[in-house]
């Protein structure tokens, strides 16, 4: 945390040698925090990202530049659920498109989800009715062949990976008041607020949140601040629809116009300001480290260096100050 918000920064690139069971990268991880001196019971969250896996797609093209026969491209079920993955990863991509960036708040993440969940209920109406209206890949499939499709089967799916994001986000949603309390704390129930990774005084917090809600001078900031971030949205909805992606990235940062209007309270209300920073903190997804990662290996197909001046290089390349 900087005078100028949250900096969601690198702190080191730690090469794994020899066995790299979990036990082995947790060791690793802990041991460069203590370097640095950070106390690892000041972390507030911590998020790791899977293997990336191939898509259909990806498979399909292979086996045609390898000119490898497989038999399933021409089965009816085969074409069926390969239509619907692509259907539904396009559908996963502009989740994850909404996702990227540096800095996302974990509200957002939260929010984004949500709305997913409630998506793919429509997508189980749409697909049971067989109207298709949101699989159109799927449909211009049964169109040209006439093939009946497995709607039973596909909402089975569809439920299944309902289910399957409300399990992941489950720690989230059990944790929504404390994530939005960033942008809505006139409305929060310090209650339903989880202050035990933060260190706050729960009585003080409670005070100052009483003391802030009746005092308009401060409380039209969390107004101004909604205001903010309904602009911010419609010119992110805006860029992406035109496909403006060097526009998107120019946009005003929502975590640096949460930061500004919590920064601007006085010190009388440090117990809220205290918890908005900590939870500012959490970031909504590991795209910084996946941006850093892709260009690691940039840097590392084009030279051969020792692992502390591959750091140096990826500092120069990903750090923002």
């Amino acid at each position: 945390m900087s005078s100028q918000g949250p900096k969601e920064e690198k702190l080191g690139l730690l090469p794994l040698s020899g066995q790299t069971r979990g036990e082995d990268k947790a060791n690793d991880v802990q041991k460069c925090l203590e370097d640095y001196g950070i106390d690892i019971n000041k972390i507030v969250s911590i998020a790791t990202d899977g293997a990336r896996t191939k898509s259909l797609s990806e498979i399909k093209t292979f086996l045609n530049e390898k000119s490898i026969d497989h038999p399933e491209l021409e089965e009816d079920k085969w074409l069926q659920k390969f239509n619907f993955m692509v259907d539904t990863t396009m559908k996963l991509n502009e989740l994850n498109l909404n996702l990227q960036g540096k800095g996302n708040p974990a509200y957002a993440l939260l929010e984004d989800s949500s709305l997913f969940r409630k998506k793919i209920t429509s997508f189980v109406e749409d697909m049971e009715s067989g109207k298709l209206l949101h699989f159109k890949n799927l449909k211009q499939y049964r169109d040209e062949t006439n093939a009946t499709i497995d709607t039973n089967y596909f909402s089975i799916a569809l439920k299944n990976m309902k289910d399957g994001f409300a399990e992941r986000f489950e720690q989230f949603k059990a944790n929504k008041s404390t994530l939005s309390f960033i942008v809505n704390p006139l409305n929060t129930n310090t209650n339903e607020i989880n202050i035990e990774p933060f260190g706050i005084d729960a009585g003080s917090l409670q005070m100052q949140l009483l003391d802030l809600k009746t005092k308009d001078l401060w409380s039209g900031k969390f107004t101004e601040l909604k205001s903010k971030l309904e602009e911010l949205e419609i010119q992110k909805c805006m860029h992406i629809e035109q496909h403006k992606w060097t526009a998107l990235k120019e946009i005003p940062r929502v975590e640096a116009l949460i930061f500004g209007a919590w920064n601007s309270l006085p010190e009388c209300y440090s117990e809220g300001k205290k918890l908005a920073y900590g939870v500012l903190t959490i970031f909504g997804s590991i795209y910084s480290c996946d941006q850093a990662f892709s260009c690691m290996n940039i840097i590392k197909s084009r030279s051969q260096l020792t692992n502390k001046n591959l750091e140096s290089c990826l500092n120069f390349k990903t750090a923002s100050y």
